[in-house]
């Protein structure tokens, strides 16, 4: 299993089928990427909308008894942003031919089905059903709600819109929910036609589905469209901050939340990633990080502290749970361990373990075939496509050079703190 890039099957649409025996299922994911725009509200809804109900099965009840019938397979639909991009994807888990009844061919069927939604969706005179469409509405309005009861996610999500305002990426919530109010079943079927005619549509498969099946399916399907003009993807790296910002929000809560964002110093996604990727891994990236065992274990300052590298964005972000009146020593230590990455302190032990991990999670790459698709999808705008054990090899290549030079361009940019109302942090 190591292809090396997705090929073109039709105008903006790419495939990648990764081919083995190996697994008892086989996982199919149909993504569109289009630039977050004025849509993006519309496509919040459609997630959800698109996988409950169809032309052809307009209720749930019918939606799901074909699913079942498919011998148990697994349909969702999700939305997600990848820096300035919305990915919206159609996946589909199904058994198998080999383990069906009679020889029957599941995969081939739950390929048309996946087509099937996203051609016909239960629509009349350009116009998704009401009842549908006011209930996935008022479901989204939900989760957008519920997002401020997960106060980690709320934090992050906080920092986010505050560091990137004026980036598509820094998402207002309350923008967000202010036109998902203002959705109406004319407004989402314009979304749905622009989703797709615009979008580069991204088809990645594993296990044993023809590779001939699957560009004969969407190359019709793609065919199909009018007026198919994809739109350019492009993400904004901004290369360091010119200044640390400070951010301070009340709630009712009774653990702090610590969130620092930081910009890495790469200009895109391809500059340094490895090195970044270990750098930010030394740093927080797991139980034998620098975050995790002076700031939680040895020092005692947060219930969890750790980074994540958003390759998207070349963001760092840390994120930590306190106790307020440790505001200014966790958010002291923090800034003292990176410190010690820019100085080159850290240990042969730090960037070993670091290394070992990184290493052995990419070697697991191909435990499942969901698995497979998600390591070829976080791929599939590079240039080329390395497998889990080229980028083990990789990572293996990074040098203690290399990951000092990657701190030297951090810059700290913003620092956020949601705390409990009324309180201080003198």
């Amino acid at each position: 299993m190591n292809p090396k890039s997705y090929c073109e099957i039709a105008n903006g649409v790419k495939l990648l089928c990764v081919n083995s025996d190996k697994f008892k299922t086989n996982f199919l994911t149909v993504d569109f990427y289009v630039p977050i725009n004025e849509h993006f509200a519309a496509l919040n809804v459609l997630s959800s909308l698109m996988g409950h109900t169809s032309k052809n099965y307009k209720i749930f009840s019918s939606f799901n008894a074909k699913v079942e019938s498919l011998y148990g397979a697994d349909f969702d639909t999700s939305i997600i942003t990848a820096g300035e991009k919305v990915r919206f994807r159609f996946s589909v888990e199904m058994p198998d031919d080999r383990f069906s009844l009679d020889s029957n061919k599941i995969s081939e069927e739950a390929v048309d089905f996946i087509i099937d939604i996203i051609s016909n969706p239960n629509c009349e005179n350009e116009k998704f059903d009401e009842e549908n469409t006011k209930r996935e509405i008022k479901f989204t309005l939900e989760n957008i709600e519920a997002e401020k009861n997960d106060k980690r996610a709320y934090a992050l999500s906080r920092l986010r819109q505050l560091m990137c305002a004026g980036e598509p990426y820094g998402i207002d919530r309350e923008k967000l929910e202010e036109d998902v109010r203002k959705l109406d079943s004319t407004k989402l079927f314009n979304a749905y036609k622009h989703l797709l005619e615009t979008a580069t549509i991204i088809i990645t498969a594993c296990g044993s589905l023809s590779e001939e099946m699957l560009k004969e399916k969407f190359s019709v399907f793609a065919n199909k469209i009018d007026n198919r003009n994809t739109q350019t993807l492009e993400n904004i790296y901004i290369e360091k901050a010119d200044e640390i910002r400070y951010f301070t929000e009340e709630m009712d809560i009774t653990q702090a939340k610590l969130v620092i964002g930081l910009r890495s110093g790469m200009t895109h996604a391809e500059d340094d990633y490895f090195a970044f990727r270990v750098m930010t891994d030394i740093f927080g990236g797991g139980p034998y990080s620098r975050l995790f065992l002076n700031v939680r274990e040895k020092m005692s300052l947060c219930y969890y502290c750790g980074a994540r590298l958003l390759r998207d964005k070349g963001i760092i972000f840390v994120q930590s749970g306190i106790e307020e009146e440790n505001y200014e020593k966790a958010l002291t230590e923090i800034l003292n361990q990176l410190d010690i990455m820019k100085k080159g302190e850290f240990s042969d032990e730090d960037f070993n373990s670091s290394i070992t991990a990184l290493c052995d999670a990419f070697r697991g790459v191909g435990d499942s075939p969901a698995s497979v698709c998600a390591f070829y999808n976080s791929q599939v705008f590079d240039k080329e496509l390395v497998s889990g054990l080229e980028f083990a090899e990789k990572i293996r290549a990074v040098t203690r050079e290399q990951v000092v030079e990657c701190a030297n361009r951090v810059t700290v940019d913003s620092v956020y703190l949601l705390k409990g109302e009324g309180k201080d942090n003198e």
